[in-house]
């Protein structure tokens, strides 16, 4: 950069160039060896911009106030200080922690998770296409895909209490449809609308079971949910008035619908 004063070319320069201490070698922003002599780093200092942050939180008096300056604290544009923030993010910021945490160490936690994202897209956006970035996908990734491995693992669980509970439901149906057969003392070949009754609970509970054990057979379980549905209406048109089949027509539609994720 370069200005005029009183006729002479007078020249600008910003920033500082980093030297390797033994070779001499111009580094890069994020280097932690030497590319020339091969000299590890190590007493390379945090980003000044970061510093400032970590003392201004130690200066905050309520957790609103630390929740808020986490959130809020403007990350530079300089290469350095966006690594050190995502960096300070990441180590504050635990997976399993955060899952289970709650109240204010819940909002504490995701105010860190917003700055490894705020640090990220930033790098994203200033140099995306800088051999450096890689270094940066490399933290955040590891963080984020961890968390969101165990987001899902967290729902799948979730649905497959549900799945548990919808079976031990249907498999009472079934035994209470068994009881009122035999409590009429006709037997079972006596009654076909009941029996079948018994049989198409029986299977809505056995799917739920199933699906809830084997979460890659939810397709299976949907055509087998379907299936049961189709034949109770089926059966209803052959035998109409029988209010156990509309309710497991119901029940086949409540199943198929507790194993669909929320986006």
């Amino acid at each position: 950069m370069s200005n005029e004063y009183n006729g002479e070319r007078i020249q600008k320069f910003s920033g500082i160039i980093s030297k390797c201490p033994s070779c001499g070698q111009v580094l890069k922003a994020l280097e932690a060896k030497c590319p020339a002599c091969g000299l590890e780093l190590r007493e390379v200092e945090s980003a000044s911009s970061v510093k400032q942050f970590t003392e201004d939180l130690s200066k905050t008096i309520s957790v609103m106030q630390k929740i808020e300056l986490i959130k809020n604290y403007p990350i530079p544009n300089a290469k350095a200080d966006i690594f050190e923030f995502l960096l300070l993010a990441t180590s504050n910021f635990d997976t399993k922690k955060h899952l289970s945490a709650t109240g204010t160490e819940r909002k504490i936690s995701e105010a860190w998770l917003s700055k490894i994202e705020q640090s990220y897209v930033k790098a994203e956006t200033l140099f995306k296409n800088d051999s450096d970035f890689v270094k940066f996908q490399e933290i955040y990734n590891s963080d984020i895909k961890e968390l969101n491995a165990a987001l899902n693992e967290k729902e799948e669980k979730k649905s497959a209490g549900k799945h548990y509970f919808f079976g031990v439901v249907m498999m009472l149906l079934a035994a209470l449809v068994f009881i009122i057969i035999m409590l009429k003392g006709s037997g079972i070949p006596a009654n076909p609308r009941l029996s079948f009754t018994v049989l198409a609970f029986f299977a809505n509970g056995l799917i739920s079971f199933i699906y809830a054990s084997h979460k890659h057979l939810k397709i299976v379980a949907l055509i087998a949910y379907c299936v049961n549905a189709i034949l109770n209406i089926a059966f209803c048109f052959v035998a109409p008035g029988h209010l156990f089949h509309v309710l497991i027509i119901v029940a086949c539609g409540l199943g198929a619908m507790l194993g669909k994720k929320k986006h």
